[in-house]
Parts: structure tokens; sequence; C-alpha cells
């Protein structure tokens, strides 16, 4: 986190992020291959440069960095950046001044939409597909670290990705410090997947909450929603949708499921112990991890289309999620 004084509690670190699944990275194979890789990032940057932005709020003090994401000014940025806060000064790597409203914010995922004030043509970026990125692709983050300097542009990261979480959340190894937070992270075509969210204890170990999962909540963001706690558990956040079962493991079918809790939305749908959950609103699932990942892009109080194999019979059942801290207070 990048707030008052440069301090940096460690919200969002390792104990989020899943053991990753090692797959083969990009391949630098000679120095012909290197060189364009580097004239890729070239491009990359003098595209999406004049996006990055700092933000900086009066009323709290805090700092922090964000991207704009359509030509009338949409910002998205990390919720911890700009919590507390109605209104904050943005400004851009060519020094221009504005003002954005702070619209709606996710805690847990630890996002946030911002909307320039005043009328006008913004740079801007388009977005990309976390859920698409696989462990060792290349990324691009940005920030404007130690916040907005006149004498230099927003500094360049280059790594790779190193884990993704069930959240919607993943680290990779581009170098942050004080005042990346909130900034953009890029697949190496350019286009946003991710926002810096929180810094690892040797810089080089960041987590970044993913672009799916805030599309996810795109509408209540626009709306002016806040909701959430950012944790550093989220699945386990009061505030997380749940279905209400215990998984036992995989099968070549999809998830087994084991205890069924009373009152759940498990329940409720007709879920039962031995039951195996084969696709979650059209994607199929084939471990807990993928299930849970399935599940969190819904929120509570909504209803999710499931396939359910009973025996040698494929069921289809629509349960509402349960909000996690309202089943475990029956």
């Amino acid at each position: 986190m990048i707030l008052q004084k440069l301090s940096i509690p460690l919200v969002c670190l390792a104990v989020m992020v899943d053991q990753p699944v090692w797959a083969t990275p990009p391949a630098i194979e000679d120095l012909a291959s290197l060189k364009k890789l580097q004239s890729q990032v070239v491009e990359l940057v003098e595209k999406v440069q004049p996006a990055t932005v700092s933000l900086t709020s009066e009323r709290t003090g805090a700092w922090g960095s964000g991207v704009v994401v359509s030509e009338k000014g949409r910002i998205l940025t990390a919720a911890h950046v700009v919590q507390g806060a109605s209104v904050v000064t943005v400004i851009f790597p060519d020094g221009t001044e504005t003002t954005a409203a702070v619209l709606g914010a996710n805690r847990t995922k630890d996002t946030a939409m911002l909307q320039i004030n005043e009328v006008g043509e913004y740079p801007h970026v388009k977005l990309g597909d976390s859920d698409a990125l696989s462990v060792g692709d290349f990324l691009v983050a940005m920030g404007h670290a130690g916040g907005h300097d006149p004498l230099r542009k927003p500094p360049v990261r280059f790594g790779r990705l190193i884990s993704k979480n069930m959240a919607g959340f993943f680290t990779s190894d581009c170098t942050l410090i004080g005042g990346d937070s909130g900034g953009p992270i890029f697949d190496i075509e350019g286009k946003l997947v991710g926002i810096n969210s929180s810094i690892g204890v040797d810089w080089s170990a960041n987590n970044h909450a993913g672009i799916s999962a805030l599309v996810a909540d795109w509408k209540r963001l626009e709306a002016g929603e806040t909701w959430g706690r950012l944790s550093s558990n989220p699945f386990a956040n009061e505030d997380s949708p749940i279905l209400g079962v215990g998984i036992v493991g995989s099968t070549r079918q999809g998830v087994l499921l084991g205890q069924v809790i009373p009152g759940s939305p498990a329940q409720r749908s007709g879920i039962k112990k031995g039951d195996i959950v084969v696709s979650v609103d059209g994607k199929k699932v084939t471990d807990g991890g993928a299930l849970l990942v399935e599940l969190n892009r819904f929120r509570p109080g909504q209803s999710v289309k499931m396939e359910i194999l009973r025996g040698e019979v494929l069921m289809e059942i629509e349960p509402t999620l349960a909000r996690r801290g309202d089943l475990y207070q029956q």
C-alpha cells in the first residue's frame, strides 16, 4: 500500500497466492528475439505511458498511481489509494493537472474507479484479459514511483508473471516501490491486465488486481458503490460470495463435493454430498481452485448456473450465492 509517509502495509502478499502452476515461459532464443522483444516494449511504453497518472488527495494525504481507460477520462486505481477521499488530484506525465471524482470501490479486490471532472479527450489504454495470462508471460508495470516527478516520466518495469490466485490477483517480479500502487500492469501487447495492489518484502514479488475481476464489478463501480474489506485472505472475507459446500477433490468429470452446510445456497438448490460440479456459468471446472475462481466472479445475491453430475445424471441448477458473513452467523 502507498499511504502517508510511504507506509507499506503488506496486506495482499504471498499468503494470498496459490502454488503456481509452472508453464514454459516465452523463449528468447537468440539476439534477434531479444531485439524484437525490446522493440515491443519500447512501442508499448510509447503507447500507454501517457495514460499512467499520479493521484493525490489533500484530504487524506494519500498518494499513488492510476491509469486512464477511456477517452472521456475514466480512471482505474487501487481502492486503498483513494480510500476516504471523494475527489483527488490527477497529474499526467506531461505535468497537466486536473481533478477526478471517486466513483466506486471494491476493497476486497483492491480496485476503484474514478471519473475526471473536466470534459475533454484524454490518452487512454485498452483493457486486456488477466484470466488468459499464464505463468511466465512477459509483463510491463508502471507507476509514479515516489510520486509525480516533473523531471521524468513514469518508470518502466519489465518482468514475468509468477503466479495467479483464486481471487483474481496475480503476482509478478516487476520491481515496484512507493507510489506505484494503483498503477497499471500490461501484457506484452500493451493491454491493461491488472492494477498494482501491494508491494512484496523485497519489492520484486508484487501483487496485482487482475482486470478480469474488476470488469466483473464494472457496473457497480460505475454506479458509485463501495463495498468489501481488504484482507490477507480474500476468500475468508465476510463480504465474499459463498455456495456452502466442502470440496473433497477432483475427478475426471469435475469437482467432488463433500459436506453441504445447512441453510446454505447449496442445500436450498438441492446439492447433495457426493455430487460433482462439472461447470459454472458454462465454464468447465477441474479442481477446487477453479471452482472458487468462477464462483468469485459473482457477488452475494446473484444466481449462477451450474451443471451437477449425480451418478450418471447431469443436472442444471441455479443457486443464489450467499454472503459469507451472513451464512456463518446462522
